[in-house]
C-alpha cells in the first residue's frame, strides 16, 4: 500500500464530505457513524476533505475543534476504521500557503486558531502536530467494490498510471526541503521586497495575518517566500495541486470531462490490483446533495455544497460488493438530516 492512498477490501464505509468548519453537522455524523457502528451498520469513517474553512463568522468557525476531533477519534479507533482524505482547504497549511476566493481569505483564521493552540498550557496536541496530521492524509480511498473515493474528482493532470504512481508516493517533506534549500540560496531581504512590490502590502504585515506569526523572529516567518520555489520548478507539487484543486467538468465542459474520469480511472486500475469503475467526490456544489456526472463519478454535499443545505447526504458504500455505475451508488445513499436515523437534528448555526 502506498503512502498517499488506502485499499479497502471489504466492509461498510460512512463517506462525508465538505463539512468546512460546521461543528453541529460534523457532530451529527461522527455521532451517528458511532451509532451506526455500534450496531454493526457501519466498519468505518471516510471524510473526504475540506473539513475546515467555513465562509460564515468566526465565532461559527469550528475548523480546528473539528480537526481535533478527527485526530482522537482516529487514535482511539484506528487509522483503518477513521481515514480522512486530504482536500484542497487542507492543503495551503502544510505548505505556509495563502487560499482565498474573490474577496473571501480562508488561511488566515485557521492560522491564527493554531497560533493559540500552541499558547494553551499543556494543550494535547499543537500546530506541529496538526500539521503533521495533515501531512500524513491520503488522497484517494480505492475499493474492491470498483469505488474510487478522492476530494476534487478526476484531474486531467494524471494523465498515465506513472502519474498516480508519483502522487500516491509524494512526500511533502521532501518537496518544502527542496523549496526551502532553493529559498537560501537567494537574498532574503530583496525577496521580501519583491513580494511587497507585487502585492502592494509589506511582507511583515501580510506575514502577520496569514502565518500569524509575531514578527521576523518568529521561525516561520519566510514560509510565504515559499510558493516562488514551489510551482513550475517542481512537477510532482504542481500535479498535486492540480489534482485537488481540480474544478472538474467546470473548467473544460462536461463532455471533455467525462473522457477525463474515464481514463483516471483507468490509471488507477492499472496503477493498483483492483478494477476501478465509478468515482465519488465531493468539492462542487450540487443541488438536492448529489448529483450523477454522466455513469462514472457520483458527486456527494454532505452539508456545505449541498442546495438547499438540507438535502445534504452521506454515502453508505459496501466496500466488497461490485458497483459498475453511479447510478448504482443513488439508493445508498441517507439524508445527513433524517429525524428516522434516531439523532435529534441540531440548530444550524453556520447555515
Amino acid at each position: 500500500m502506498s503512502q498517499r492512498i488506502i485499499d479497502l477490501t471489504g466492509g461498510t464505509a460512512m463517506v462525508v464530505t465538505d463539512l468546512h468548519g460546521a461543528w453541529d453537522v460534523y457532530r451529527r455524523l461522527r455521532d451517528l457513524f458511532l451509532h451506526q457502528r455500534s450496531r454493526g451498520v457501519v466498519d468505518r469513517l471516510i471524510i473526504c476533505g475540506d473539513l475546515i474553512h467555513s465562509e460564515g463568522l468566526e465565532e461559527f468557525d469550528s475548523s480546528l475543534d473539528m480537526l481535533l476531533d478527527v485526530m482522537a477519534l482516529q487514535a482511539e479507533l484506528g487509522k483503518d476504521r477513521v481515514t480522512m482524505l486530504l482536500g484542497n482547504h487542507e492543503l495551503p497549511h502544510i505548505y505556509g500557503l495563502t487560499l482565498a476566493k474573490g474577496s473571501i481569505e480562508y488561511t488566515p483564521r485557521f492560522e491564527a486558531a493554531l497560533t493559540r493552540l500552541d499558547q494553551r498550557y499543556k494543550a494535547p496536541q499543537n500546530r506541529k502536530s496538526v500539521l503533521d496530521f495533515l501531512a500524513s492524509l491520503p488522497f484517494f480511498a480505492r475499493t474492491k467494490a470498483g469505488v474510487l473515493i478522492t476530494h476534487a474528482g478526476a484531474g486531467a493532470d494524471i494523465a498515465s498510471s506513472k502519474h498516480v504512481d508519483r502522487l500516491c508516493n509524494l512526500n511533502h517533506k521532501n518537496l518544502i526541503d527542496l523549496a526551502d534549500t532553493e529559498l537560501k540560496k537567494f537574498d532574503i531581504a530583496s525577496l521580501q521586497r519583491g513580494y511587497s512590490h507585487f502585492t502592494g502590502v509589506s511582507y511583515e504585515e501580510q506575514a502577520k495575518r496569514y502565518l500569524a506569526v509575531t514578527g521576523p523572529d518568529d521561525l516561520r516567518y519566510n514560509e510565504l517566500l515559499r510558493v516562488l520555489f514551489l510551482s513550475g520548478q517542481n512537477t510532482d507539487f504542481d500535479l498535486m495541486w492540480n489534482t485537488l484543486f481540480s474544478q472538474n467538468e467546470l473548467d473544460v465542459g462536461e463532455g471533455t470531462y467525462l473522457k477525463t474520469v474515464k481514463n483516471f480511472l483507468q490509471y488507477f486500475t492499472e496503477a493498483g490490483t483492483m478494477e476501478q469503475r465509478v468515482l465519488v467526490a465531493g468539492h462542487i456544489g450540487v443541488k438536492d446533495g448529489f448529483a450523477e456526472i454522466g455513469k462514472q463519478q457520483l458527486r456527494l454535499a454532505s452539508y456545505t455544497h449541498a442546495f438547499p443545505k438540507r438535502s445534504a447526504r452521506y454515502l453508505l458504500l459496501d466496500c466488497e460488493a461490485p458497483v459498475k455505475t453511479a447510478a448504482d451508488l443513488v439508493p445508498c445513499l441517507r439524508f445527513v438530516f433524517d429525524d428516522d436515523q434516531g439523532l435529534s437534528v441540531p440548530p444550524l448555526k453556520s447555515a
